[in-house]
């Protein structure tokens, strides 16, 4: 028995080193290495225990630096006690974040992670970013999506790191890959060199640029529009601003920076330091804007996500209204590319990725028991890459709150039939009114379009989607190039969002995981107890 599973270690140990060796970006890297004439080899070590093999390895190269997987997050204690060098971990969005300097020099022993999402949040207050802050992606030269950036550090970069790079593999146990060497006539380090760049940091002084009350962001996965290449400001971090500093930023709140018209207020778009954002004006007309804006203000504050617009602060100086200051979408909303005035109709693939990324927002809110209340096309900005941020949380309450309000708030069209008829309100409300903008996204119809017969878009379709009726659901400007396997998919999660019993719809993790199987293949999705095949069957909801 010993000996069987020795041999399966050794078999999935080379298969491993086969998939490192025979990765298209670690021959970049070493590529980079060759030239740079620093020796570099990849091993794969194997036990019982990641993080003790890890050390042993990193033990054995006596390497300057080492970055942790970011699967090893809570394992960073371990190694800042057993470990000199300096000590860094990869974070979730591809980013590396300094946990130490090596001991004795620079930051010295100090174990807590500095983490630039918790810096204060004074008004006077300007974050600096760590020059030891880069995206993973920025490592890896050459390739279209992943692009080497030069360092501003000198002529030559002797920072080097090791790292454990591991590809999730069925929850197996994975042997670590270590990345180290040298000798002879190369650079005194034991691992890879790679140049730092450090992120463009925006902060008050003299210069253009630094007029802006902003830090530009990584912290994002897709931080930058591909198109346009307006940049994420910093996350975490807001202040309070003069109305004089936004009535020059939107040129007097002209015609010309218009955006959209809110029941409650307008929305402008501005400039501040080279900054593009959106201010938006709440009208105190009555106490129920004044209770829009305290609850956008307090979901907002609490909140933060990269399919959610960034609130970046508040001014509250103007007489009769509020106003909110948001990071600037550049594509607009999704009702503007579903309107028959849209130049261009929205490809199948893109109505996926926007579908996914409201999937994702809502997930998040969802599992911070928010409920946004007030899901619809004009509430979901895209960019020019068609990523998805939803904005307007003027209606978004806690899932436990007890506002006392009796009255149902929303738009026709998008209210659940719990909430329409007796105000009834969950995170399955969200669920529905996702259901409606899905619908709208197969069908291209806007819940105004006269063609219902006197139905809603609900009513009208709900036979369709009965019978699967998938022609006459596709919208016919891309019936010729939609992928069937999907649509066949996504009519099941209409219909599965618009159950009239809340109780029964499913929820934005099962519909998430939709999504991940559909454009990912991610096999951990379990969907296969929501086959379209057995939901064809005619039922009473």
């Amino acid at each position: 028995m010993i000996g069987l599973n020795e041999n399966l270690i050794e078999k999935e140990s080379a298969k491993k080193m086969e998939e490192y060796t025979n990765n298209e970006g670690m021959h970049e890297i070493m590529d980079l290495c060759e030239r740079k004439k620093i020796r570099f080899k990849v091993e794969v070590h194997t036990g019982s225990s990641a993080k003790k093999v890890a050390l042993e390895a990193a033990k054995s190269y006596k390497p300057t630096w080492v970055i942790l997987d970011r699967r090893m997050k809570r394992e960073r204690k371990f190694f800042l006690k057993r470990l000199s060098c300096k000590i860094s971990r990869m974070k979730g969005d591809n980013t590396v974040h300094e946990l130490r300097g090596k001991l004795g020099v620079g930051i010295g022993s100090n174990e807590e992670e500095k983490d630039l999402s918790t810096t204060p949040t004074s008004p006077n207050y300007f974050p600096k970013t760590s020059p030891s802050q880069f995206s993973y992606a920025e490592m890896i030269p050459g390739s279209p999506q992943l692009q080497l950036s030069s360092t501003k550090k000198g002529e030559e970069e002797t920072d080097f790191f090791e790292t454990n790079l591991e590809r999730r593999h069925n929850n197996k146990k994975r042997p670590t890959l270590c990345k180290s060497s040298s000798s002879g006539n190369v650079n005194e380090s034991k691992s890879s060199v790679l140049p730092i760049r450090t992120p463009k940091e925006i902060s008050p002084g003299g210069g253009d640029s630094s007029s802006s009350p902003f830090s530009i962001s990584d912290d994002f996965k897709i931080s930058a529009c591909s198109v346009c290449h307006i940049r994420r400001p910093f996350v975490g971090w807001r202040r309070d601003f003069t109305y004089a500093e936004l009535h020059a930023a939107t040129n007097g709140f002209s015609q010309h920076n218009f955006l959209s018209e809110g029941g409650f207020g307008s929305v402008y778009s501005g400039e501040i330091g080279g900054i593009k954002i959106a201010v938006k004006q709440h009208k105190l007309v009555s106490s129920q804007g004044e209770k829009e804006f305290r609850s956008e203000v307090n979901v907002l504050s609490k909140v933060s996500h990269e399919n959610l617009v960034m609130l970046l602060g508040t001014c509250r100086e103007a007489t009769r209204r509020l106003l909110l200051v948001y990071e600037y979408v550049c594509h607009g909303s999704l009702e503007k590319h579903l309107s028959r005035t849209a130049r261009r109709p929205l490809s199948w693939e893109k109505r996926m990725k926007i579908a996914r990324g409201v999937a994702r927002g809502l997930q998040y809110l969802h599992q911070n028991n928010i409920i946004h209340r007030d899901m619809r096309p004009n509430n979901i900005l895209i960019t020019h890459d068609y990523e998805s941020r939803l904005g307007d949380f003027g209606l978004a309450r806690t899932q436990y709150e007890d506002s006392g309000e009796t009255r149902v708030v929303g738009t026709l069209g998008y209210l659940a039939p719990e909430y329409a008829e007796f105000g009834k309100v969950s995170t399955k409300t969200d669920v529905y009114a996702f259901g409606v903008v899905l619908l709208q996204l197969i069908t291209g119809l806007r819940t105004t379009d006269m063609i219902f017969e006197g139905k809603s878009l609900v009513g009208w379709a709900r036979p369709l989607l009965k019978e699967r009726n998938y022609p006459d659901l596709i919208d016919p400007k891309i019936a010729d190039s939609h992928d069937f396997y999907q649509l066949f998919w996504m009519v099941d999660v209409v219909v599965k969002c618009l159950r009239k019993d809340p109780r029964k719809r499913i929820t934005m993790n099962k519909v998430l995981e939709y999504f991940n199987y559909l454009m990912d293949g991610d096999p951990t999705g379990n969907i296969g107890d929501l086959s379209p095949a057995e939901s064809c069957t005619p039922t009473n909801e």
